[in-house]
């Protein structure tokens, strides 16, 4: 003999489909959350190794004639479309007639945009990001 349980015709088809509908918007913003996280790191090391060589090819001069703004340009390499990082020179473009003991400078910044847009206005959360990047290296020639 079977026992029957009465549901008044009520089953729990639909409940998963709810809660997987609940979940699943706070998940993809922590996995949107963690890509532009990673965008955003990955194009602060490439800014920063891009400051560091052109320190250092404008210090040990072997830049061939190119200032430390192109040499960025060129080795900079974003994951997003950014553009050109603006780069400063504070102290001085090159080594020549400098003292010993004296070093050159080179600072960058560029704006980065995320890759996927954050559904917050923009005064909570922006849509770029500003990186900024700073290489300082003794002169080793007058």
């Amino acid at each position: 003999m079977r026992l029957r349980t009465r549901t008044n015709g009520r089953t729990e088809r639909g409940a998963a489909a709810v809660e997987f509908a609940l979940v699943v918007i706070p998940l993809l913003l922590v996995v949107g959350g963690i890509v532009n996280f990673g965008v955003a790191f990955a194009n602060q090391i490439s800014l920063d190794n891009a400051v560091r060589q052109a320190a250092r090819a404008t210090v040990v001069d072997s830049n061939r004639g190119l200032t430390p703004a192109t040499i960025v340009a060129d080795e900079y390499r974003p994951i997003t479309s950014d553009p050109d990082p603006t780069v400063t020179l504070p102290v001085r473009a090159t080594c020549e007639g400098t003292d010993l003991g004296d070093s050159l400078q080179v600072h960058a910044e560029v704006t980065s945009e995320f890759l996927f847009p954050w559904p917050l206005p923009e005064a909570v959360l922006p849509g770029e990001i500003t990186l900024e990047s700073q290489a300082e290296f003794q002169c080793e020639f007058s």
